[in-house]
């Protein structure tokens, strides 16, 4: 059986972040056959709409 590379990330930064806690036993109970590396969004500037100067 062929490998399956996989990159995940969490959509959320908040410390106790479901979603990080979701990635993490994803990685845990992946197949022999996946490689699933993971990604942290923390250091890469998000746009935030609320932080926009107005026009």
């Amino acid at each position: 059986m062929s490998e399956i590379k996989i990159l995940g990330f969490a959509g959320s930064l908040r410390k106790g972040s479901y979603n990080k806690m979701l990635l993490q036993e994803a990685v845990r109970l992946a197949p022999q056959n996946a490689q699933i590396e993971t990604f942290d969004l923390a250091g890469i500037p998000l746009y935030n709409q609320d932080e926009e100067n107005d026009p």
